[in-house]
């Protein structure tokens, strides 16, 4: 049964509306936030001469540096650190790239752990879903508005298929993007994840 003008209107009003929503959110950079209180983890540092250490890193190393991270750039609207290379983002922040490896020319990632290979493959699909139900979303486009024009009941259930597709792999792509932060706090061990700043948690804010 063909649907109705209102109905039809309806959908392409809160299809445009969620696109837009949803393209705002992949190009933006504040997915995570994460406060570094530097000004505490100097006072503990200065207290525990065992963590002396902590005063050389934090002037080198990027996770000592509040900053937001979206899935492209690393942007740090406070302090930046000064041996990282940064560019301005449209939005005026100082931001880095993050390195997916793809391509991996150099073997970079051979000495990953299962755990770390397992959040690059999240991450990498994570952009790979978003950019195909983009791909949907066009291709929706275009059969609903032949649909329209024609009054054809099926390129408006194509239509509505290929809308449903595109939730599907933005829902999964949003589930994938959970899972990288998992694999983050909780499984993979390296100096600049969570695991490893027991001794500065509490001057860690995610």
């Amino acid at each position: 049964m063909p649907c109705s003008a209102v109905t039809l209107s309806l959908a392409t009003i809160t299809g445009i509306i969620a696109t837009a929503l949803l393209a705002i959110a992949f190009s933006t950079d504040n997915w995570l936030y994460t406060e570094v209180k530097r000004a505490q983890i100097q006072q503990y540092a200065g207290k525990h001469a065992e963590q002396s250490h902590l005063i050389d890193q934090m002037n080198a190393k990027y996770y000592y540096y509040t900053r937001t991270q979206g899935l492209f750039r690393i942007c740090y609207p406070k302090e930046r650190p000064p041996t990282v290379e940064t560019y301005l983002s449209p939005v005026e922040t100082h931001c880095m790239n993050i390195d997916y490896f793809i391509p991996d020319e150099e073997n970079q990632t051979r000495d990953f752990s299962d755990d770390a290979m397992a959040r690059l493959h999240m991450g990498r699909s994570v952009i790979a879903l978003f950019m195909v139900g983009f791909l949907a979303i066009f291709s929706a486009f275009w059969t609903g508005v032949v649909g329209c024009w024609r009054r054809s009941p099926g390129n408006i259930t194509a239509t509505a298929i290929l809308m449903l597709f595109a939730c599907l792999l933005s829902a999964g792509g949003m589930g994938l993007w959970h899972g990288v932060e998992y694999y983050e706090k909780e499984k993979i061990v390296g100096e600049e994840y969570y695991q490893q700043w027991s001794n500065v948690s509490n001057y860690l804010v995610t």
